[in-house]
């Protein structure tokens, strides 16, 4: 994929943002936030063209988008209370992508591997790849092959809440994958659908390591060794992926960037993605922020205020020494890779 130039001859880097939770947050008013709007609400309050959360079409463009994974997000606790099926949950999520997508469709494409993203480029469009966040909805293989079919491009295969796949960082770094989540990585490598760690406990990504034949994804988790948070990889894990070909998509989560700072700082940001080069390599690296999956409590501080402020990160990273074929890595070089290992 070629690099885009300014007037100015300043390369203008391409990002691939690897998890945002912008769909589900559809439902969700940014000014007048209630919980669990997307199972009280039949419609979205918000426009993928347009709106106020971190993520939009316009905002997309202004931050040199390549290509966005928007994932669906699924609470399992509350598909109990409302006594919907996660199945239906997902559908219902996955219908209002498909949605927006069609009516926004002359400025961007739903894609599954590297010939429609790089037909949507060609075409001037942005690109959509469609993702879940939180396994529990695949009870059979079934299910999981139908999510094939629908293009889901990787699944998140834990959130918080323990289920039949494997157990959380939330819950037990010492207990991992259970039997019907090794299946389930291992059709999911079969088949063509990239395997996300993130939320995992350690043992979790340890099994998976073990049983991985392709490469796989932490889509958004930071360095550990720098914040101290359950959520974040250590070392040893950062190795392990590395050595798999998979990538880490490093965030702008404030609570996963630093234990003493509340504020979304480049600076923190660049220590980590520092921190995991210096231990891995540049090959591991890449761009995943968890956009409108959490709230900033300092905004108006924030250097990172939404999707738009990415260039920002860039600028960081040249100031840090990184060169421009390592940022072009990092912000979507990496990833291209493995989406091509996985999905073609």
């Amino acid at each position: 994929m070629a690099v885009y130039y300014a007037v100015s001859g300043r390369v203008i880097v391409k990002l691939i943002d690897l998890h945002a939770d912008t769909i589900s947050s559809l439902y969700y008013d940014p000014l007048n936030w209630q919980v669990e709007q997307e199972f009280l609400l039949e419609q979205p309050v918000a426009s993928l063209d347009k709106n106020l959360l971190h993520i939009d079409l316009d905002k997309l463009r202004q931050a040199n988008s390549l290509a966005q994974f928007f994932v669906l997000w699924l609470n399992l606790k509350n598909c109990d209370k409302y006594r919907i099926s996660p199945w239906q949950l997902f559908m219902k999520q996955y219908n209002l992508l498909r949605e927006q997508i069609t009516k926004y469709d002359e400025q961007i494409n739903l894609v599954n591997n590297l010939a429609t993203l790089f037909a949507a480029s060609k075409s001037n469009k942005l690109a959509a790849f469609a993702c879940v966040e939180e396994g529990g909805f695949i009870e059979n293989e079934a299910q999981l092959y139908t999510a094939k079919e629908l293009g889901i491009s990787y699944i998140t295969l834990v959130w918080n809440y323990e289920t039949h796949i494997g157990v959380p960082a939330a819950v037990d770094q010492s207990r991992g994958l259970k039997e019907f989540g090794f299946k389930m990585v291992e059709l999911m490598q079969q088949i063509g659908i990239m395997v996300d760690v993130s939320h995992l406990s350690d043992q979790g990504v340890h099994d998976v390591l073990k049983i991985a034949t392709k490469p796989i994804l932490a889509t958004h988790s930071n360095a550990r060794a720098l914040c101290n948070h359950r959520r974040n990889l250590p070392d040893e894990l950062i190795t392990g992926i590395a050595n798999n070909g998979g990538v880490i998509g490093v965030n702008c989560v404030p609570y996963f960037l630093s234990e003493h700072d509340e504020t979304i700082r480049i600076s923190q940001m660049v220590a980590h993605i520092r921190h995991i080069y210096n231990l891995s390599g540049e090959d591991v690296l890449a761009i995943g922020n968890d956009f409108d999956g959490f709230h900033a409590t300092t905004p108006e501080l924030d250097d990172i205020r939404n999707i738009t402020d990415m260039p920002k990160l860039i600028a960081g990273l040249r100031d840090a020494g990184f060169s421009e074929r390592q940022i072009e890595k990092i912000f979507y070089g990496n990833i291209l890779r493995v989406i091509e290992s996985n999905l073609g």
